[in-house]
């Protein structure tokens, strides 16, 4: 994982978070509860704790690449692009990461599956000259802020998270036009 999106993320995603209203539990560096337990002992030589409010910065970071940034092929994928791919994943899940890309990727006129899974397809497609530098994350973040709108009016108990998701789009396509 490139230095500059790992210290972007761990910026981002902050420390230990522990909200009622948020489904994804106890958090800390992005990583929730039930991820720690999904990936204990899946990882050699590294030994995570039992408890998420325990996670280092290093442990994070050690989850981020094996886990999100290696599964979403962000190795793959030109800058900023992979910055942008990689900050849906930790937000939303991998799949749904990659979701975005592929969704994002259609509406500039590819033609693929949205599945989820970055195969070979995905990857070329990512790699298509003809889109502006900027086109690509600007359409992800599209699909992101349309992916939290519809969350919003199917869950409204979720609409307390909506200003902090818009703030983390807005942060993110600052850095991607610098």
């Amino acid at each position: 994982m490139r230095e500059s999106v790992a210290n972007y993320i761990l910026e981002v995603e902050g420390g230990f978070a522990d909200n009622p209203k948020d489904p994804g539990g106890r958090t800390n560096y992005g990583i929730t509860a039930n991820t720690l337990a999904g990936v204990r002992g899946r990882l050699k030589g590294l030994a995570l704790p039992e408890d998420v409010k325990d996670l280092t910065k290093e442990q994070a970071l050690a989850i981020y690449e094996h886990f999100y940034w290696k599964p979403a092929g962000c190795d793959d994928i030109p800058r900023p692009i992979d910055l942008v791919v990689f900050d849906g994943c930790v937000n939303c899940g991998v799949r749904q990461g990659v979701k975005f890309l592929q969704q994002a990727l259609n509406l500039l006129g590819e033609k693929l599956a949205v599945d989820g899974i970055f195969g070979p397809k995905t990857k070329a497609a990512v790699w298509n000259h003809a889109f502006p530098k900027s086109k690509v994350p600007s359409t992800i973040l599209w699909c992101r802020a349309m992916f939290y709108n519809d969350i919003v009016k199917r869950k409204p108990d979720q609409r307390v998270f909506l200003h902090g998701w818009l703030n983390r789009l807005t942060r993110l396509w600052t850095c991607v036009l610098r």
